[in-house]
């Protein structure tokens, strides 16, 4: 079994439906190579200074890894708020919760001579499942060519349908997300993945994102990660996502609120329409009283 493949202009709701299917996708070019250029040029030097810092079993010997992708690389903006990418996350995300949050941002830079790293979920950080219902979704991004050769994204398409259970299930049927630079693979958090051994002779560079509903802890502090200094140089759509808003609308049910004195002015301008409404998650007094409450 392969990843099914998409252009950029392909219907989302045909995306939705292979995603849904088999657990990931690849949609090609969807932004040009000169953003990517700008991404990776301007992530080089944190890539260079601190990389290795994250080296262990699971990570790897040989790979560079770096999160405080906004502080350096603010150019990586159009990919982390892609529409795109909110439209795939308005699908699968939104239906439970009033709004989502990006959990992580990370690049990731396979170096020549790298391991196959272990297959894994990225939703297993929560000990919780629940049936119908998607954590997290993850998307990579492609800021040069990825290959078999140089570790592209082992995917074990329908691996989502795994329940959690004490033992390994059988992993082996993987297949290599191989796509062009500038393109993106788009996965769900219960999909089995991981980085492909690099056999090249190059560097394999990707810049990953996940997004989890809202609320959930973020599995990196975004507010450390991306200030509100940094924060401040951002548009609405982006600011929510890192988690600068509350999750619900209603008073009495929004979580995330801040109560310790006068907000940066930016905090007032509104994020998307549609995680701003109340999405029947509070009862009005007339339809408690219908369900016999007090």
């Amino acid at each position: 079994m392969s990843l099914q493949s998409f252009a950029a202009g392909a219907p989302v709701d045909d995306i939705v439906e292979a995603m849904r299917r088999d657990g990931a996708v690849v949609v090609t070019d969807l932004v040009t190579e000169s953003v990517v250029d700008a991404v990776l040029e301007e992530l080089r030097p944190a890539l260079d200074r601190s990389g290795l810092e994250q080296v262990s079993g699971f990570n790897g010997a040989l790979t560079n890894r770096f999160n405080g992708i906004l502080r350096e690389a603010p150019s990586a903006a159009p990919l982390i708020e892609h529409d795109m990418v909110v439209a795939l996350a308005d699908a699968f995300l939104l239906p439970h919760c009033a709004n989502y949050q990006i959990g992580s941002l990370t690049a990731i830079e396979i170096m020549p001579g790298e391991s196959e790293q272990a297959l894994h979920r990225d939703d297993s950080l929560y000990p919780v499942q629940l049936a119908g219902v998607e954590l997290q979704i993850g998307v990579m991004w492609a800021l040069c060519d990825f290959t078999v050769e140089n570790g592209a994204t082992r995917v074990v398409p329908g691996s989502h349908r795994f329940l959690r259970s004490w033992h390994l299930p059988d992993v082996s049927n993987w297949v290599s997300a191989e796509m062009p630079k500038g393109s993106a693979l788009f996965y769900l958090g219960s999909t089995w993945h991981g980085g492909g051994a690099n056999r090249s002779n190059a560097p394999r560079a990707g810049l990953i994102n996940t997004y989890s509903l809202g609320w959930l802890r973020q599995e990196s502090n975004q507010y450390l990660e991306t200030p509100p200094d940094i924060a401040a140089r951002f548009g609405p759509r982006l600011r929510a996502l890192l988690g600068y808003t509350t999750h619900g609308a209603a008073e009495e049910d929004r979580i995330g609120v801040y109560r310790g004195g006068a907000c940066p002015a930016w905090l007032d301008d509104p994020p998307e329409p549609a995680w701003s409404e109340d999405r029947g998650q509070s009862a009005t007094p007339d339809s408690a009283r219908a369900q016999g409450g007090g």
